[in-house]
């Protein structure tokens, strides 16, 4: 729009006013402009950016302990077949020990049994030969006892023999209970 001078001079002020109001108005629409662009276009990218950075970082974070986690259930898992595999030696040792144990009963028995056998009949040789006793006479104090290694003891050697085959079962049994600890 174009202003008409009403006094003279006047149309310079009126050029000048309107480049004035021009420059106002360019000034506030390029101001405008950047602000726009700011909040319109850069803002959101810069709040997209750093959301993506805290989501990466939420990620990492769970990754590392989720890793942890999953160090320390392997880690629980050895510890527990470590364990499974003492308590399995263990049992094999004292399984072992008391066949040790058994079989050290069953020998000892085997050969009190054969002493005695053996000496009743020494016994019943010497009768006959010092004492010029009757045959009938040695037989019957003397009798042949059973040398098999399933024959019945003396109650004060078999008592002795139980004793020892329980107190090697109970060393049996401590010794398991220490190696399970």
């Amino acid at each position: 729009m174009i202003l008409a001078p009403t006094r003279p001079g006047e149309t310079s002020r009126v050029v000048v006013s309107a480049f004035l109001r021009a420059g106002l108005a360019a000034s506030f629409l390029l101001a405008s402009s950047g602000a726009g662009y700011y909040y319109g276009v850069y803002a959101p990218a810069q709040d997209e950016q750093q959301e993506s950075a805290r989501v990466f970082e939420k990620t990492v974070a769970y990754a590392h302990k989720r890793a942890a986690q999953e160090r320390s259930a392997a880690e629980e898992r050895e510890v527990e077949v470590r364990r499974a595999a003492q308590r399995a030696a263990a049992g094999e040792r004292y399984q072992a020990c008391l066949s040790n144990a058994s079989a050290n009963h069953d020998t000892s028995w085997a050969a009190e049994c054969e002493r005695i056998a053996e000496r009743s009949i020494q016994a019943r040789a010497d009768c006959l030969s010092k004492s010029k006793l009757p045959q009938g006479y040695c037989d019957a104090a003397y009798r042949t006892r059973d040398a098999s290694p399933n024959c019945v003891l003396p109650v004060a050697i078999a008592t002795n023999l139980d004793f020892g085959l329980n107190r090697a079962r109970r060393r049996c049994l401590q010794e398991r209970e220490a190696a399970l600890q």
